[in-house]
């Protein structure tokens, strides 16, 4: 057998569980290798081109109905891997607040136990020897992917549960270590890309969530702190999509910390607003924001009502923007933004706007230029371009 050893450090909030997430935060193996699927799934998809192919690949890798896994896994060398209970509070991070929407309440009031960052973990693949070369080569990018793009547990595509990509030995010869700087991580990250061919990929949209020519990768800002990095990437986010809240006595429509929303949405908010309202019976296309992800809901606090918006038949369609906080071996961090575009919804699949007791269905057009234009936004300038 063939030994792989792969070390991640955890280097946000992870909150991670098992059968009662809601009493113990736990790094559990079929979590883990649940996750790597998913990143097989991702990075196979251009070498082979159909989905047909890599499920076939993932079944000789993962195992199915029909035979047993190529590999062993086990999670071993656990280190600080601290498990925090609930009383703590993070309202003076808006941002973080706001992406951590089902772990944290809008007070800032932590939910769920949570593993603390900082800790490291390393999985060890014990790779039998029917495997064919292609197929581990497919495995092992798998496995970078998950700590240069990928998270565990729940909100992971909003930067919680980060993992970063500290080493990789394959029979005790090193392939990877973490990058000193954002140059070092941006050159990773092509390298990856490389090695899955992406150049040769199909320009066609995916029919899932995976690596292609399409896709577009940043490092858009560094720091010190994980936790402030993560924070400003989320008040970033929240200025981009949020309408604001009007308090009594104020004129105008504001962020939690004080600051004048942009209101650059504001289609949404009066589309929405005027169903409610019943301004509007039927509407002739759902709300722009959608493309962020299903569920989307609203609620107005003048009208003492809200929206809910869902894919028809389906109850959620996860995120395409994938918010990562990668560590460097300076000390210091990198926040990475990644658009992993896809077909949205099965083909024929309409979006459902439901407000009291009335449901409409619309078409589902998502534009994926409104999560694109979150990219050129002023506080990213400076950003270091990793795809195209």
């Amino acid at each position: 057998m063939v030994n792989w050893e792969v070390t991640y450090r955890v280097t946000t909030p992870m909150f991670a569980g098992g059968a009662t997430p809601e009493s113990n935060a736990e790094l559990r193996p079929t979590s883990i290798k649940g996750l790597l699927r998913f990143w097989f799934r991702a990075a196979a998809l251009p070498q082979l081109e159909s989905w047909q192919a890599v499920q076939k690949a993932e079944s000789e890798l993962f195992g199915s109905t029909e035979g047993q896994a190529g590999f062993y896994l086990a999670v071993v060398n656990r280190q600080g891997l601290n498990q925090e209970r609930i009383e703590q509070n993070w309202h003076r991070w808006p941002g973080i607040v706001y992406l951590g929407y089902g772990v944290i309440d809008h007070r800032g009031r932590v939910l769920r136990p949570f593993i603390k960052h900082g800790g490291t973990f390393t999985l060890r693949l014990l790779l039998k020897e029917r495997v064919k070369p292609e197929y581990r080569a497919l495995l092992s990018s798998a496995l970078k992917a998950f700590g240069l793009f990928g998270a565990l547990g729940a909100r992971g595509r909003k930067g919680f549960g980060s993992l970063s990509l500290e080493s990789l030995r394959i029979d005790g010869e090193e392939t990877c270590k973490l990058p000193r700087n954002s140059g070092e991580l941006r050159d990773q990250m092509r390298e990856l890309l490389a090695e899955i061919d992406l150049d040769r990929g199909s320009a066609f949209m995916p029919e899932y969530t995976a690596f292609s020519p399409l896709m577009k990768v940043f490092i858009v800002r560094t720091g010190r702190d994980p936790l402030q990095l993560l924070d400003e990437t989320g008040r970033e986010l929240l200025r981009y999509r949020s309408y604001g809240h009007k308090g009594r006595n104020m004129d105008i429509h504001t962020l939690p910390w004080g600051e004048g929303a942009e209101q650059n949405f504001a289609g949404d908010h009066d589309l929405i607003l005027d169903f409610i309202r019943e301004r509007l019976q039927k509407p002739q296309a759902h709300t722009r924001r959608v493309v962020f992800g299903l569920p989307h809901n609203y609620f107005f606090l003048s009208a003492g009502q809200k929206a809910d918006i869902e894919a028809e038949n389906h109850k959620r369609r996860a995120s395409p923007l994938f918010i990562h906080i990668h560590a460097l071996a300076t000390g210091e961090y990198a926040a990475v933004l990644s658009l992993l575009p896809a077909v949205f919804l099965p083909e024929g699949k309409r979006i459902k706007i439901s407000a009291g007791e009335r449901d409409v269905l619309v078409d589902c057009r998502v534009n994926y230029k409104d999560i694109e234009d979150f990219f050129t936004r002023p506080a990213f300038q400076s950003k270091v371009v990793v795809w195209p």
